[in-house]
């Protein structure tokens, strides 16, 4: 996560609800009861006073307001749950576009799930966390390595990382300018973001999500004291382009309410299914990790191909 002391305009926006937007506008238009619209790049500014990130992803976070606020599995099952289907789903993407070796860190990483499955794989990768309860479960589920407090405290080299991954954590930053201008500093000249998070569709107002139930709603309303900046596709490429990784590349997320990319320098190139295959055979672990990676796949066929018969073939 990141400072959320960190100085500069949004530095305050844990005292006093946001303000201006990251790319500086004030003129912020009404959306919600919780939050205004930048119409000049396309962003959800949280009106709200956020919770300090130390004190809202402790150990009551993970194991309560998982459950009891965001209607989801708390940290014990989800290290469980999200190993075949999340991060199964990361890494086939990831691996797309980079094979191991390689270094990858994880700002933000949870349970730590997924970098234990980057290092399976054969990257040599670790992870940030904000509380010691967290790290902790990490250290002991997993075995991986995670450094507590924002990605900006800790002692990283620059350019020492190929990737770094950031999933569900930009929405949270009270100043994303500023932890993603350091994150940068940490890839190397050919590294690049694997970003996700909840995609705000410029084209709906707030009424038109309340009228359908859309499934967005579940990250604003009663959400503004974590969720601070809700990106849409053309203020998250208009963020990343202006710090110098213009090749934004969408592609289909986990789950449809969220924005999933990669931003990088230059374009990416893909790798195809047999250098993959070749890359995670090289090591024991890796030889799992493809078996993994074969069952998700088969298992996202087979549930499409459900779809396409309950709808009488018209998917």
């Amino acid at each position: 996560m990141g400072n959320p002391d960190a100085a500069g305009p949004q530095g305050a926006l844990e005292k006093r609800g946001g303000t201006r937007c990251w790319c500086g506008n004030r003129a912020l238009e009404p959306y919600s009861a919780e939050y205004r619209v930048c119409r000049a790049c396309g962003t959800l500014v949280s009106q709200g006073a956020a919770v300090p990130a130390a004190e809202l992803y402790s150990e009551s976070y993970w194991l309560e307001r998982q459950k009891r606020h965001h209607g989801l599995p708390d940290i014990h099952a989800r290290a469980r749950l999200d190993l075949p289907e999340r991060a199964a789903y990361w890494l086939a993407h990831l691996l797309q576009r980079k094979l191991p070796p390689g270094r990858i860190l994880e700002v933000g990483c949870g349970h730590g799930g997924y970098v234990a499955l980057l290092n399976w794989a054969g990257f040599d990768a670790l992870g940030t966390e904000m509380s010691d309860w967290v790290t902790g479960f990490a250290a002991r589920s997993f075995g991986v390595t995670v450094l507590r407090g924002p990605v900006e405290a800790q002692p990283l080299a620059p350019g020492s990382f190929d990737v770094i991954v950031v999933n569900d954590v930009l929405e949270h930053l009270p100043d994303p300018v500023a932890t993603f201008r350091h994150c940068a500093s940490l890839l190397s000249p050919a590294g690049f973001f694997v970003i996700q998070t909840p995609e705000y569709r410029e084209h709906l107002a707030h009424a038109d999500l309340v009228r359908t139930s859309d499934l967005f709603l579940k990250h604003i309303d009663g959400n503004s004291d974590e969720h601070l900046f809700l990106f849409s596709r053309r203020s998250a490429t208009r963020f990343f382009a202006e710090l110098g990784f213009p090749e934004i590349e969408f592609s289909n997320p986990v789950y449809s309410y969220d924005l999933f990319f990669t931003a990088s320098r230059q374009p990416l190139a893909r790798q195809t299914p047999e250098a993959i295959g070749a890359a995670l055979v090289a090591r024991p672990t890796g030889r799992l990790v493809q078996a993994l990676l074969d069952k998700a796949a088969e298992s996202a066929d087979r549930w499409w191909a459900i779809q396409r018969l309950e709808s009488g073939g018209k998917r």
